[in-house]
Order: structure tokens, then sequence, then C-alpha cells
């Protein structure tokens, strides 16, 4: 039987990201300044998340945005904006 390991981390920061992708990690998971539970983490802007994308993409590492807080009716308009970019950064 042939097993196969992923080293998934947790980037909260610019370094965090470095250190992660540096170290071997396969994927990384961060969140924008948006819908994130991960609230004392500095967290990237719109801008910092596109370029943490392409840095980890050009070494081969998977990138997961998180959105995980709870949301009302009333920010669903702004959820979809923000999805949206998101998928396209």
């Amino acid at each position: 039987m042939k097993y196969v390991i992923e080293l998934l981390a947790p980037v909260g920061s610019k370094e965090a990201l470095v250190a992660a992708v540096e170290s071997g990690a396969n994927a990384i998971y961060l969140g924008g300044r948006m819908f994130g539970a991960r609230h004392y983490a500095p967290n990237f802007n719109d801008e910092e998340l596109t370029e943490a994308v392409r840095f980890a993409h050009l070494r081969g590492v998977l990138v997961l945005v998180t959105v995980n807080t709870l949301v009302d009716d009333n920010e669903l308009p702004t959820l979809i904006d923000y999805l949206h970019y998101k998928s396209t950064a």
C-alpha cells in the first residue's frame, strides 16, 4: 500500500507564507481581511492575497482561501463580491 502525505499549513502573514512554502508545504490556507475566523492574524488585503496566490502557485503549492464565519443576510451581496474576487485572484 502506498501512502501520500500532504502538508497543509495555515498562513496568516507574508512571513508565514514564505516559511510554509520554503519548508515544503504542499498546500496552504489563508484568509483575507473579511469573513475569516482568524481575526487576530494579520491576514491579507486584496493585493497581498493576489501576490500570495501567485507566489504559492509559481512554486506548485495549492492555495485554499478560507471563509469561515457566520454571514447575515444583509452581508450576502458583499460576500458574493468577495468570493468572486477571490476566485479570480
